[in-house]
């Protein structure tokens, strides 16, 4: 039988079976396409969408000064980001549905066709440098303390470094097989593809390295229980079930992830893709606190009644997989604006992370 090379539909490299398959996938190509017109469309008519602005082309120097602006400020620097990301979302949106795809690409693909897209998709330059950011800063910091270091990657996918050990949480990216090496375990929410990357999973696992989530058979880290606890070395993972919308109750884990066993230890609160208030149930006051940002959270709920975090770091924006229409996210003109300007107007400390950052 004829075997053709391709990617399945998260863009991960796969052998289609037949070239019935490979048609298969151009099919369902075309309906992501259709898909996207019609989320266009719709978002024009409700004048969420103004296609002479918001697609309008991007220069190549205004997006890398764009990228350099967020590179060289804080995540508190509302003002000069809010203009740099407005440039961002641009390049983005005028990807149409390609970048579902791109975003998904094997880590194996050639130099030269990783370069042509770079210069054709902007975006894509940025979500690998990105990557290739935290990667480098990552291997070069050393922890001595008991503050770790923590850096947000990608959508909801945060990389963490303490004293004794590294770990990652809804790590999605094309590259993400690389951190594979140098992590101590995975955490991942549910069972969603921009939550996680398969190649980093199976590397994880080959190398019998814990990955905790709800829906994977890995042995003693399998987590289907409404509330569950491991510990890992100095880390301990409490974990609860939450809904991710009225269709999927309690199909997501939240995790909150004490660091280190002394009387003030660093405390991570991320809920993946929860959209309840009331399903969060820190144990403590968390340091840190991500949460997506547009699902339907109620920021402001959770910050007066059941998060009492020292951070608010809305997140899951500028999501490549994402079509424009219902679940995009316009940087800091669309939902993180709102969240964080409510919160920290109702005297709550609250910031917006772009890709690359290093939060602590």
């Amino acid at each position: 039988m004829e075997r053709t090379k391709g990617l399945d539909k998260r863009g991960n490299g796969v052998l289609l079976s037949s070239r019935r398959a490979f048609l298969a996938m151009g099919v369902a190509t075309a309906g992501l396409a259709n898909a996207q017109s019609i989320s266009v469309k719709s978002a024009i008519q409700k004048g969420t969408l103004d296609p002479a602005k918001d697609l309008a082309a991007v220069p190549d120097a205004d997006f890398d000064a764009a990228v350099e602006t967020l590179e060289t400020t804080t995540l508190f620097d509302d003002e000069k980001r809010a203009s740099a990301l407005t440039v961002i979302q641009r390049a983005i949106d005028r990807m149409g549905q390609s970048r579902t795809f791109l975003a998904g690409m094997s880590d194996s693909a050639p130099e030269n066709k990783i370069a042509a897209i770079h210069a054709e998709q902007p975006p894509m330059r940025w979500y690998d440098r990105a990557f290739d950011r935290v990667y480098r800063q990552f291997n070069e910091t050393t922890v001595t303390g008991e503050k770790p270091a923590v850096w947000y990657l990608y959508n909801m996918g945060i990389l963490v470094k303490t004293k004794t050990c590294a770990f990652g949480i809804d790590i999605c990216h094309r590259q993400a097989k690389r951190l594979a090496p140098h992590l101590d375990f995975l955490l991942i929410s549910h069972n969603h593809g921009d939550h996680f990357n398969h190649a980093l999973i199976q590397s994880m696992m080959a190398q019998n390295k814990p990955v905790i989530s709800n829906y994977l058979l890995c042995w003693d880290w399998y987590c289907r229980e409404f509330e569950k606890t491991f510990t890992i070395k100095d880390i301990t993972i409490h974990c609860s079930a939450a809904d991710h919308n009225q269709h999927l109750p309690f199909a997501v884990t939240t995790f909150e992830v004490v660091c280190g066993n002394g009387e003030n230890p660093f405390t991570i609160f991320h809920s993946g893709d929860c959209c309840r208030y009331d399903h969060l149930k820190p144990r403590g006051k968390p340091d840190l606190y991500f949460g997506h940002c547009a699902i339907g959270l109620n920021f402001m709920d959770a910050a007066t009644k059941t998060m009492p975090a020292k951070l608010f770091l809305p997140v899951h924006h500028q999501e490549l997989g994402h079509l424009i229409g219902r679940w995009r996210c316009v940087a800091f003109q669309d939902e993180p604006a709102r969240i964080v300007k409510s919160l920290r107007e109702a005297g709550f400390n609250a910031a917006m992370p772009v890709w690359g950052d290093r939060i602590v």
